[in-house]
């Protein structure tokens, strides 16, 4: 018990420093009226998994996870601007080599007005999890740029393009590999009905290694946006991909893909959202996968302060080019529930479960978490 007190002690003082130093002045800067506004935010999240490496011979540990961060908001002239600066101060209670300090930056341009419209997006963060597909921790920093423009040909047609660039680094770790990826994608629409709209569109994604290998996506596809039916909202899209490999692990693959996003307002207070995908990816020894996972998610409002929320997901990786031929199904739920005192204060607790099946021995595991999280902003 000493020793979990001195490992919280750091982040509940920094939480309430925070808070301590916030509230007199209500924590929000208005530099000249709405025009600029500067929104602090802080929190601390207590934990528990049991399984932190994502491995058959599971090993558990609790966290205590301390967030600091401001937000800057500009709404003036034609280009809004949105950036986020945040700290998240990791701590395990066992594990103190997985300890660690997590910054993010991000800084958003957007145009809502006048012909051409669309946003500019740039990120830099480093995140810790548990990587099931190589079933270690990792803590690599990304580096994700994106451009999404928006063009109307007539009253009918619209064009719209969207441009990605991603850069995770992993360091010097053994058996991992730097990624890079560029990704260029364009979609004409239709506007079929006031409420629903069509299109077809072409996605090229070129990405290589540090180890020299490569990979060329190309995705034919075709989907609907809007309302779907009655009260169905979302998007789907569905397509043909082919992946080609180079120099290490050379190849080529080809595949019906797919991705979806929906939502259900079965009543006021009741929210179904579906989720399924099914794409290549690159996983972080450089190999690539071949995966599809779907989720199902539900929303319950209680009253205006409690909300609920539960879910379910499963999915199949398929390791493309693996000499042990080696696929993995897993299956997982969890559950929550959140308290909002107003819009400063909130806390809420969850408990999530994921069961792993591999066809590696050393992949085939599972993992029960438990977090409990108090949270401010101003």
């Amino acid at each position: 018990m000493p020793q979990l007190l001195r490992s919280t002690r750091t982040p509940l003082l920094l939480l309430a420093t925070l808070l301590l130093g916030v509230a007199p002045v209500s924590a929000l800067l208005n530099i000249d009226g709405t025009r600029n506004q500067i929104f602090v935010f802080g929190g601390v999240t207590f934990g528990y998994s049991s399984n932190i490496f994502s491995e058959r011979d599971g090993r558990g540990d609790s966290t205590v996870t301390a967030q600091a961060g401001a937000d800057w908001k500009r709404r003036a002239g034609i280009i809004a601007v949105d950036s986020t600066l945040k700290f998240d101060f990791l701590r395990y209670r066992e594990f103190n080599d997985q300890s660690t300090v997590n910054p993010s930056f991000t800084i958003s341009f957007i145009k809502a007005e006048g012909r051409t419209t669309g946003s500019f997006k740039l990120a830099a963060y480093r995140e810790s999890r548990a990587d099931s597909a190589v079933n270690l921790r990792t803590n690599p920093w990304n580096y994700p740029v994106s451009l999404t423009l928006r063009y109307p040909l007539s009253q009918k047609f619209y064009i719209t393009s969207d441009t990605g660039y991603l850069h995770r680094s992993y360091g010097n770790v053994q058996g991992l590999v730097d990624y890079t990826d560029f990704t260029q994608g364009v979609d004409l629409y239709y506007v079929y009905t006031s409420k629903l709209d069509l299109f077809a569109g072409y996605r090229i994604r070129l990405a290589t290694t540090s180890l020299d290998q490569n990979s060329q996506d190309h995705w034919f596809n075709v989907g609907v946006t809007g309302g779907l039916f009655s009260k169905l909202t979302g998007n789907v899209r569905v397509g043909y991909q082919i992946r080609k490999l180079s120099k290490a692990g050379s190849g080529q693959f080809e595949q019906l893909n797919a991705s979806a996003g929906v939502s259900w307002p079965i009543t006021r207070k009741l929210m179904l959202r579906l989720q399924a995908a099914r794409d290549f990816s690159t996983i972080a020894t450089g190999a690539s996968v071949d995966t599809t996972s779907v989720a199902l998610n539900a929303d319950y409002t209680l009253n205006r302060k409690i909300f609920l929320n539960a879910g379910v997901s499963g999915g199949r990786n398929k390791f493309l080019n693996d000499v042990a031929d080696r696929h993995d199904t897993f299956f997982g739920w969890d559950t929550g529930i959140r308290y909002q005192m107003n819009e400063h204060f909130q806390m809420g607790a969850s408990f999530s479960y994921v069961k792993n099946w591999s066809s590696l021995n050393y992949a085939d595991f599972d993992n029960k978490g438990f977090s409990l999280d108090i949270s401010t902003r101003y």
